[in-house]
């Protein structure tokens, strides 16, 4: 992605459409919206061959949102987190698919999970410290996106529908575990919240 990044900035600098002061926002932008399209195409075809992109597409949603303003884990590398995210999505859609639990299962999973998102609260990234009007902020809009999902689960529990119940369960499970991941990381290399 940094090879395609460079040889876009450099054709826009090229046809002076950029001041070459820019070069390193433009590269970075360039590289950033790649990554994001690379991983957006990796999601889908993933989610296709697996014959589940409804699936997916209720995964990324809680996920993303959810992962944007808890934070978490984060790896050092784009390569690692490719390959990270990946796994985490092929894992999900394939407990959705082929476990079957019983609701109130799904639910004490589901409770739980949001029990330690709460508990754990905002992780930050150690190159990205969050301010505290950022953080208060970024607290309100993971509680608006857990009062939808608690809509959600109460939707689907009472519709009796148990896969995307189980799945919203197991998405919860997984921030809950990358958040509790992100803190002890933070903790292991003395960067603290």
């Amino acid at each position: 992605m940094e090879f395609l990044s460079k040889k876009l900035t450099d054709y826009i600098l090229k046809k002076n459409v950029i001041e070459k002061e820019n070069y390193e926002i433009y590269q970075y932008g360039f590289e950033s919206a790649l990554e994001t399209m690379f991983c957006f195409a990796s999601a889908i075809a993933i989610a296709a061959f697996m014959h589940a992109i409804p699936q997916a597409l209720f995964f990324s949603f809680f996920f993303l949102l959810m992962r944007s303003y808890t934070g978490g884990l984060h790896l050092k590398t784009f390569r690692a987190c490719y390959i990270f995210s990946c796994l985490l999505l092929v894992a999900c859609l394939f407990l959705a698919k082929n476990v079957s639990a019983y609701p109130i299962v799904s639910t004490m999973i589901y409770a739980a999970s949001v029990l330690v998102i709460l508990i754990t609260g905002p992780v930050d990234h150690p190159n990205k410290p969050v301010e505290e009007s950022d953080s208060k902020r970024f607290m309100l809009r993971s509680y608006i996106i857990l009062g939808i999902s608690i809509v959600t689960a109460i939707a689907l529990f009472i519709s009796g529908n148990r896969s995307y119940l189980f799945l919203e369960a197991v998405t919860f499970a997984f921030i809950a575990i990358t958040g509790i991941l992100g803190k002890a990381f933070n903790r292991y290399t003395g960067v603290t919240d």
